[in-house]
């Protein structure tokens, strides 16, 4: 309410007239409601930035404040948000809106906070002092909406992008730009406006719509880290192969032998960090049973690996295209998901053709799989129609009905199969997009059109390492592993593939593949890529397969 006494004694008209009174007030901020606590925080962030009479110095210090004590709310929510798919359901969009909104406003309010700094003929020192970390946190705060619209798989805002090249521009003009600074108090890790600035351009160059919201997440912290090794210049260079033009803010483009390049052009690459990526993955591939506790140890090992392996690829000088033609079509395709739904649906081995098994050892291991080995036609399981757009050959598009989908993420595993058709393709969800009218758009990758359902019986040396999947209960001398192989693209078994439940991957293990007369010895060699519930491996065939 407006107050004659804040008029004469030169305040401004505001609850949080300065730094003692803010703290006192974010003292009754819910302590059990994370969500409430950081929508006040942003409503106060939003007055104060939009207040009058404040001193500059005084509002940045306040607005400091509040993100400070935002920031902790904000990571705990986030890491909620992360833990399950939310693009179809009103609930995770009503907590990413809450956690965007924070970011949006937080770098609105470090906007003032400049325009005011520029605009003062005497410049506060103490407000001097703190232009690089409010740049720092600044830019962070955009970096932080690019990430959440990611996450939805929404362009992102036009907004963000002058945000970013005019906050940039300023910390040039006012030689801060390389200034090394902790961005919050406790942080350990040095880093500056161009850092920032770099970190959030090479997140949305890493094909984030080929991105898991976590993997998302995890792709930015190891941008973070690696950061030191990215380059920025002014002019172009053979290790920067894109570009961004700080008086036409944009999208970053790339910049080949063709571009004419002007002063307000600055080029960046992060093709010196691709050699450190490929060290943390062959550490990660040694230790990726331990736990690991590098970018966050609420993800796996086995994730980070996937993420490193991902921007191997696309931090590299050559990134990947899609080369294969697409085809417009409009037709109708059954859709599953799950590991053990699909095992259950693709073609299965009879357990009673495989050699070498006994007649008990093959009636216990009906008994106790996970895998149901019944027709398909006795299996229980609900089916959902999605609408394809479009087809190529190993890959279609399409719509997912807003009253599907729930359980759709970029890695998901798929089942698909025509309404008449009677065999069913493995899939994989490989890009999620979200348009203007909010209808969610989805590339799916073919992985197999003749998968096959098959058992691993343990072998050899190392068997006992393996860990979270169905043992015998004594009357087995061997220990069984439901598997989905994957013929290469030849439909050939020569260089196949294939899924395992999550967890079950370790490096060298061997196995016996139980595909009746035709069973072979194998070695797991490598973990390609994996989901919430399965683990894509490669393997080498022991003896001779001619299948």
């Amino acid at each position: 309410m407006f107050s004659l006494h804040n008029i004469f004694d030169g305040k401004p008209d505001h609850p949080m007239f300065d730094v003692k009174e803010a703290r006192k007030l974010l003292a009754d901020l819910p302590n059990n409601d994370a969500f409430k606590a950081l929508d006040e925080i942003t409503s106060w962030l939003t007055s104060v930035k939009d207040t009058p009479d404040f001193r500059p110095e005084v509002r940045a210090e306040i607005i400091m404040l509040l993100d400070e004590t935002g920031q902790p709310l904000h990571a705990d929510l986030l890491r909620e948000y992360l833990g399950a798919p939310h693009l179809q359901d009103f609930q995770g969009l009503h907590q990413w809106q809450g956690l965007h909104g924070f970011m949006r406003i937080l770098a609105e309010a470090y906007a003032v906070c400049i325009s005011e700094y520029r605009q003062a003929e005497k410049k506060p020192l103490v407000l001097k002092e703190n232009m690089p970390v409010i740049c720092v946190r600044l830019l962070r705060a955009v970096a932080g909406q690019m990430k959440l619209e990611m996450m939805r798989y929404v362009e992102v805002g036009q907004s963000s992008w002058d945000q970013l090249c005019s906050c940039y521009s300023f910390t040039e003009d006012s030689q801060i730009a390389e200034a090394m600074i902790y961005a919050y108090p406790k942080q350990v890790i040095h880093t500056s406006p161009q850092r920032e600035l770099l970190r959030a351009l090479m997140l949305y160059l890493s094909s984030p719509g080929t991105l898991a919201p976590e993997q998302i997440e995890v792709s930015y912290r190891i941008a973070g880290r690696l950061v030191n090794s990215f380059d920025f210049k002014a002019e172009p260079d053979p290790d920067c192969a894109h570009f961004i033009d700080l008086s036409r803010p944009g999208a970053p483009g790339n910049a080949d032998n063709k571009l004419q390049a002007t002063a307000a052009m600055r080029f960046f690459g992060a093709v010196r960090a691709v050699p450190k990526i490929k060290g943390l993955i062959d550490q990660n591939e040694h230790t990726r049973i331990q736990q690991e506790q590098r970018f966050g140890n609420e993800f796996t090992p086995a994730g980070k690996l996937t993420v490193l392996k991902h921007l191997q690829t696309y931090w590299g000088k050559d990134q990947p295209h899609r080369h294969q033609e697409r085809r417009g079509i409009s037709a109708a395709i059954e859709v599953v998901h799950s590991f053990r739904t699909i095992g259950q649906l693709v073609t299965c081995i009879d357990l009673d053709r495989v050699a070498n098994l006994s007649e008990k050892d093959a009636a216990a291991l009906k008994e106790q799989s996970k895998i149901n080995l019944a027709a398909a036609d006795d299996i229980k399981y609900t089916t959902e129609t999605w609408t394809v757009s479009d087809a190529s050959a190993n890959g279609i598009g399409g719509i997912i009905p807003k009253t599907a989908g729930a359980w759709v993420k970029i890695g998901a595993l798929c089942g698909l199969k025509s309404p008449n058709g009677q065999l069913w393709w493995v899939g994989m969800i490989r890009r999620l997009q979200t348009d203007s009218k909010g209808a969610v758009h989805v590339g799916i990758e073919i992985l197999a059109k003749k998968p096959l359902s098959v058992w691993l019986r343990a072998l050899g040396r190392g068997a006992e390492k393996i860990s979270n999947w169905e043992t015998s209960s004594g009357s087995f001398e061997y220990d069984y592993l439901p598997v989905i192989l994957l013929p290469d693209a030849y439909n050939s078994y020569v260089h196949a593939t294939m899924l395992m439940e999550s967890g079950s991957y370790v490096p060298d293990n061997i196995f016996e593949m139980m595909m009746g007369e035709k069973s072979r010895d194998i070695k797991l060699t490598n973990l390609l890529a994996e989901g919430e519930d399965y683990e894509q491996v490669s393997f080498q065939w022991l003896n001779p397969v001619h299948v």
